[in-house]
């Protein structure tokens, strides 16, 4: 008989596979059509002030096919920093090749936001604010370096609960980005997988996932 764990980690990727369908089809569709095209993220970006990833989310697969792709975007964007100086206001916009990057600079991170050059500014900001103020709510006075790697699984969620893997924006209210983190059941691990509900074994799963992602 096939246990109850293995049955809902093939749940949980069943689910998975049919959001992404979802998601591509719905892009597919409005490209089709003629339709105005929803707002889509390219990459959200986290780094230190020495240029290394704290985290990050890479969703345009075609302009970051592999870690090398990626690195090379991270580079590219720490050396600018290097070049801006002192940034007005904490937050600043600039163009990167092809995208447009909106970015924000707490203590010792900087947090970077990725469109096209045809995205609306304003829905990057959007995204960017959206997305400091969950880790305001969510770390309080830790928003730094250190207390992000301290908290690295509340952070992945956040992205996680942000902007989709295919780039689609899921939240904008960055009171309810936090809530939702804060409420995704980090906690149903003491719960045996056979007494909890499905939503509490499909959680259990989520967190498995990421901290295989975090070994």
């Amino acid at each position: 008989e096939r246990g109850r764990a293995e049955l809902v980690w093939e749940t949980w990727g069943v689910w998975k596979e049919r959001e992404r369908e979802r998601a591509w089809i719905s892009k597919e569709a409005m490209q089709s059509s003629g339709a105005i095209q929803q707002p889509l993220v390219r990459a959200v970006v986290v780094l230190n002030t020495e240029g290394k990833r704290v985290c990050a989310r890479f969703c345009d697969r075609k302009r970051f096919r592999d870690l090398e792709a990626e690195r090379a975007l991270e580079l590219s964007l720490f050396r600018k920093m290097q070049t801006m100086g002192e940034i007005p206001e904490g937050e600043d916009i600039f163009e990167q090749g092809d995208s447009m990057v909106v970015y924000k600079q707490i203590e010792d991170i900087f947090l970077f936001v990725l469109g096209s050059l045809r995205e609306n500014e304003i829905v990057l900001y959007e995204v960017l604010n959206t997305f400091s103020g969950a880790l305001d709510v969510l770390l309080g006075t830790q928003v730094h370096e250190e207390g992000m790697l301290q908290n690295l699984r509340r952070v992945l969620l956040c992205v996680d609960e942000l902007v989709d893997q295919e780039g689609i924006i899921l939240e904008s209210d960055p009171t309810e980005l936090a809530a939702r983190v804060g409420n995704s059941g980090y906690f149903t691990d003491s719960i045996p997988v056979g007494e909890q509900t499905l939503t509490q074994a499909l959680q259990t799963a989520r967190d498995q996932i990421t901290r295989s992602i975090l070994s």
